[in-house]
């Protein structure tokens, strides 16, 4: 979420604002709340691998069984490894040992996930709760290293590691990352905002133990396990986009954002870019390296909304670099002042740069909900879905939306596939679906929603989120992977400049209430 308080659904209140100025261009309505490589294994416990792992259901762990934090807790030392790289596992448990069984996500079968293996057991210890840093008010756990996980022979993708003690188990994402992406479809998993967002220790970039935004931290450390909401973010945002992107015809590689701002050289050569439904915490050679990847040529496929609103920077931990995330959320609490990465967001000074310039779309709303309506049938992604002017999806549109704005930095030319009018708190707006092309070739498409990932495959469902809705954006969301895996779109696909012609519906521009 963009602004200043809790995720959907969560107690703090939120309000109708005017969203800053763009630099010094514009005021913005808008209705919304405010790694380091691992070691080479040595002594961990080897197990044949296979790349046709066992089809399963039982990679997801309902939230209802999970343990309290202070009966299981576990982290990895790395958020990404290659293949063969070791895992270093931190685990506190008042069971005497642990082990562990790893799933890798993707289509199989539906299932959603196969079962690699087992490995353990290793000896439990149960460990002090967080600690605090006093300056920026990270929480961290700084346990000790208490076993390794091996990787030798697994296949690049993402992988859920659960740590298994007596009668309880929990989980947390690894990538296990490609060595480049050259020729491929990149699929970048949005680690940052998993951790803006996790509250483990007591502290998030959104509140404190007291649920209030003013007393939340300023940096979040990768140095923890995952709370409630951290693995909200994973398993509603990334899995589901994941679980598309293996079962298509695209060739994947696979990293985390954070791998890319560690070094930005991984996109280069990539057929296409593809991020998922809630990627809003964007260190600077992050952003640098999207921008760089159009501008050469690769096709950018932004699958959510609120994507590239708070800039971030990293710091490196004991345990590896870029393990921490700063985000101060405001230039002026910031004691790194005017510098490319003060943190604020992307479109305030300092050094201002809307995330529409490379997106095309600016982030609007929340909360809102609603059917996601359709302008333009004929638009590439929807080929073989049947769709006609005006139909409607139910679910599609929120709970947070972007939508294109009449400013110089909306690239052109630029076309809206999908024109869905919302409510946010009793003001009228609207969701768009973008697609822009650039002189690289590279097309650039935007669905403007979260919600779109959220109607991707996953278990149970979701209410208020058709079947219908869940084919169509599966249905479509494989055409982007098909269509963008081919090399720069505009070739064959080059947008139609109808953004003048787009008649928008009236909005609150007041910012009241």
């Amino acid at each position: 979420m963009a602004a200043n308080s809790g995720d959907a659904g969560g107690a703090v209140s939120r309000r109708l604002f005017i969203a800053g100025s763009i630099g010094t261009a514009a005021t913005l309505a808008a209705c919304s709340a405010t790694t380091g490589q691992g070691s080479t294994t040595s002594g961990a416990s080897s197990i044949s691998q296979a790349t046709d792992y066992e089809p399963t259901k039982a990679w997801f762990i309902p939230t209802a069984k999970r343990p309290p934090e202070n009966v299981l807790g576990a982290y990895a030392s790395q958020g990404s490894v290659l293949s063969g790289e070791a895992i270093d596992l931190h685990v506190s448990t008042v069971e005497p040992n642990y082990r562990t069984e790893v799933f890798r996500i993707g289509d199989y079968d539906g299932k959603g996930g196969g079962r690699v293996g087992v490995q353990g057991p290793f000896p439990g210890k149960h460990h002090l709760p967080a600690k605090e840093d006093s300056r920026s008010k990270a929480t961290a756990a700084y346990w000790p290293v208490s076993g390794q996980i091996d990787t030798a022979g697994w296949e690049p993708g993402f992988y859920l590691v659960h740590v298994i003690a007596g009668k309880n188990k929990i989980d947390f994402p690894v990538m296990v990352r490609s060595e480049n992406a050259t020729g491929k479809v990149a699929y970048v998993s949005t680690a940052t905002t998993w951790q803006a967002y996790n509250q483990w220790g007591g502290r998030s970039l959104y509140k404190g133990p007291d649920g209030n935004f003013d007393t939340r931290s300023f940096e979040v450390s990768l140095d923890r396990p995952f709370g409630l909401m951290g693995r909200n973010k994973y398993m509603g945002y990334d899995i589901p986009m994941v679980r598309v992107a293996d079962g298509s015809d695209a060739d994947i590689a696979w990293f985390t954002n954070i791998d890319v701002a560690l070094d930005p050289s991984l996109l280069e050569g990539a057929a296409a870019v593809f991020t998922s439904g809630h990627d809003e915490y964007w260190p600077v050679p992050y952003r640098d390296a999207m921008t760089k990847a159009r501008d050469a040529g690769s096709n950018i496929a932004i699958m959510g909304a609120n994507t590239c609103y708070w800039r971030v920077r990293l710091k490196d931990s004991e345990t590896g670099d870029g393990r921490r995330v700063v985000c101060y959320k405001s230039s002026e609490l910031d004691p790194v002042k005017d510098a490319k990465d003060t943190t604020a967001r992307w479109r305030d000074n300092p050094h201002a740069d809307p995330e529409n310039k490379l997106i095309g779309q600016m982030y609007d709303a929340f909360p809102t909900s609603g059917p996601m309506v359709i302008r333009d049938p004929g638009f590439w992604m929807f080929e073989g879905t049947g769709v006609r002017k005006g139909d409607k999806f139910d679910g599609l549109i929120g709970p947070e939306t972007d939508r294109i704005y009449p400013l110089e930095s909306t690239p052109q030319p630029i076309q809206v596939a999908a024109l869905s009018d919302t409510m946010c708190r009793g003001a009228k707006t609207w969701s768009t679906m973008t697609y822009y092309t650039t002189d690289s070739g590279a097309g650039v498409l935007s669905t403007g929603t979260m919600a779109w990932v959220r109607a991707l495959p996953r278990p149970g469902g979701l209410p208020g989120i058709t079947d219908e809705s869940m084919r169509f954006a599966t249905h479509a969301t494989q055409n982007a992977l098909h269509v963008f895996s081919k090399g720069p779109a505009a070739h064959d696909y080059p947008a139609r400049n109808d953004f003048d012609n787009v008649k928008l519906p009236a909005h609150n521009t007041s910012g009241a209430a």
